[in-house]
């Protein structure tokens, strides 16, 4: 598409609010092809993370939007950098642009805060997958698997708090203590016997 449309498209970019209010930052790109460029429209930061691996080549000039919360507010910040010789993704890519003489600490506290949001994520997909096989698979003792399904949920609320104090903060953030499996167990056991 001619690089024009591109640019347009990547201004215009509109994030849903109820999209916004999952707490997850999008990002969108352009990429310089050529004459022209390719508009890859936002995704959430999960999956934007790898995508320029599989669109980038070694060289091209990538152009980022991250679309996010920060002190409860929708927010977006956009720079550009150039890939190097190696396929990166996102987060790397933006890593090595903050040791690079124009790197500002606005882009450092940015790739902070993603790089705990994408850890999150991580955390909630693992989560999730691990409740579905659960429900999916009905072996081994009744109440090992309860207790494994209330720690996974309890894994996702850590997730849930940890995104409300990423977006919350103006600057910085503490993310609540995670919750230890031993402990929980011994606790979550401890807490059948006495019923």
């Amino acid at each position: 598409m001619p690089i024009e449309e591109a640019l347009m498209a990547f201004v215009g970019i509109d994030i849903p609010k109820e999209e916004m209010e999952k707490g997850i930052p999008f990002v969108s790109f352009v990429v310089k092809e050529g004459g022209g460029a390719v508009f890859i429209e936002p995704l959430p930061l999960s999956m934007a993370d790898g995508i320029l691996k599989e669109r980038t080549a070694a060289g091209s000039e990538v152009l980022y939007r991250v679309d996010y919360v920060r002190g409860g507010l929708e927010k977006f910040v956009a720079g550009i950098f150039t890939t190097g010789e190696k396929q990166e993704d996102f987060l790397t890519l933006l890593k090595h642009s903050t040791g690079a003489a124009n790197g500002k600490a606005h882009i450092i506290e940015l790739y902070s805060y993603l790089e705990v949001h994408i850890f999150l994520c991580a955390v909630e997909r693992l989560a999730l997958h691990e409740l579905f096989l659960m429900e999916k698979e009905e072996k081994g003792n009744p109440d090992y698997r309860e207790a494994d399904s209330s720690y996974y949920k309890e894994v996702l609320f850590y997730v849930e708090a940890g995104r409300r104090c990423l977006n919350n903060s103006i600057t910085g953030f503490f993310l609540p203590p995670f919750p230890k499996r031993s402990v929980f167990m011994e606790e979550w056991f401890r807490g059948r016997k006495g019923n």
